[in-house]
């Protein structure tokens, strides 16, 4: 047995003229060649022959590693196993191994790349893929608008969603992973948008706050980042709707409305939602399909909370509605009828024609009245002032929720199916009866129809 092999003796071995060898014993070997190239080896005998096991090249292979693979190589020996094919099986394996490797380094790269092109258009156009997990916040809006908002929500509201998406949240935050998004991001996007547009925040905040909901829900999102997050925004926090009209301004907006220069359809509108306390983008979407005889039907995709609801339609709503086939409100644009946007802006920039201006075919004077002269208000104020005045009548409260279609809570919601038909028609005339008191106040509505 040679001396045992170290550090200092194995960098010492100088190349000869010829290779050499140098043996610590039972086979460990280190080999020299001519070129200064020095190999660790194993040499052994199994089953009478003798076999040559390359464990490394030094320095590359230290001696204290080729130390141990010599030791692994002489037990396998001593239980009569080649080290060479257990070297030779071991490189195979790892070879595989690199192979896979490389084909996964493929498919991620290929993935990524088809991740990238998942944009929100992409997969609102495309579709969703059935296994597919959203990364980015765009992403996640385009899951969440295709698989949840499409059968929960509205197609109003939805048209809301996608606008709000496309001009404030995607642009600010749409490149984002969802897990990257905390509450001060939350925050700091609502405050944006609350500088200018603190309505255009709201809807944002409602959306985003639904939108994680439903990552939180599947797992895609550690938290809710738009929790809780409005008395952190002040210009954004809800206040109590209490407007509504007295009797004389109920006389003077009627009237007024005849005097402005709005469209017929929309002056139309705006009255009819006084006269059947509905919502302005129920009744903008109103069409004659849903009105049998005395009746007309909101479906449920239409009604703000999803539930089909019935209306009866005294004989000032009829004179309103007329006989227009199709939409009764239609639109000279794109979608098929006016939008309840159109009825806020014509009561805002209310004009009173007094004959210098055109409008359309007609010339008037553009005399400006926002509001027509009066404190600030809106055609949802006239939903309130009917549901106001229907007390004033003596219908009960249960009654004039259900006229307005107000959503029951708690257990009532869940087991209280009953429709009110007969009690809305009563509601609804008496409704009827008082605004014609009303409006006889004012000399202009004697002697001719409220429509």
């Amino acid at each position: 047995m040679g001396n045992q092999f170290t550090e200092k003796m194995i960098a010492a071995a100088k190349p000869r003229s010829r290779k050499y060898y140098l043996r610590e014993g039972r086979g460990f070997t280190l080999q020299v060649m001519p070129t200064g190239t020095k190999t660790f080896l194993y040499i052994f005998e199994l089953d009478g022959s003798k076999g040559y096991l390359r464990l490394g090249q030094y320095p590359g292979c230290t001696l204290a590693e080729a130390r141990r693979l010599y030791n692994v190589a002489y037990n396998s020996v001593k239980k009569g196993i080649d080290p060479r094919e257990e070297k030779k099986a071991a490189t195979e394996k790892q070879l595989e191994a690199a192979k896979q490797a490389v084909e996964e380094a493929k498919a991620a790269a290929s993935a990524a790349e088809e991740l990238g092109r998942c944009t929100f258009d992409y997969l609102l156009e495309g579709g969703i893929p059935e296994e597919f997990t959203p990364q980015t916040v765009e992403q996640l809006a385009a899951v969440w608008m295709v698989r949840f908002s499409q059968v929960n929500h509205t197609k109003r509201w939805r048209d809301t969603v996608l606008s709000c998406l496309r001009l404030h949240v995607l642009p600010a935050i749409g490149g984002e992973e969802i897990n990257a998004i905390r509450r001060r991001h939350a925050v700091a996007l609502i405050e944006k948008i609350a500088a200018t547009l603190p309505g255009a925040a709201r809807n944002a905040m409602k959306l985003c706050r639904q939108m994680f909901k439903y990552a939180y829900r599947m797992e895609w999102a550690e938290i809710q980042p738009f929790n809780e997050i409005t008395e952190s925004v002040p210009r954004i926090a809800p206040k109590a709707d209490e407007r509504h009209l007295d009797d004389d301004e109920i006389v003077r907006a009627w009237n007024e409305i005849d005097r402005s220069a709005m469209s017929l359809q929309v002056k139309r509108a705006i009255k009819l939602v006084l006269v059947t306390a509905q919502r302005p983008g129920e009744v903008t979407q109103m069409h004659r399909e849903q009105i049998k005889g005395r009746w007309w039907t909101i479906p449920a995709e239409v009604a703000k909370n999803r539930r089909e609801h019935r209306v009866y339609l005294t004989d000032t709503a009829l004179n309103l509605i007329g006989d227009t086939h199709g939409y009764i409100f239609p639109s000279d644009g794109k979608s098929p009828h006016i939008s309840p946007t159109v009825l806020s802006k014509a009561i805002n920039r209310s004009y009173e024609n007094t004959g210098t201006k055109t409008v359309g075919k007609e010339i008037i004077n553009a005399s400006k009245k926002p509001y027509f002269g009066m404190k600030p208000w809106s055609p949802q104020d006239l939903r309130r002032t009917a549901r106001t005045n229907m007390a004033r009548v003596g219908i009960i409260e249960e009654v004039a929720e259900e006229v307005v279609n107000h959503k029951k809570s708690g257990i009532v919601g869940i087991y209280n199916k009953y429709r009110y038909d007969k009690e809305k028609e009563v509601a609804l005339t008496k409704w009827e009866q008082l605004l014609i008191e009303i409006l006889k106040g004012e000399p202009e509505a004697d002697g001719r129809p409220l429509a």
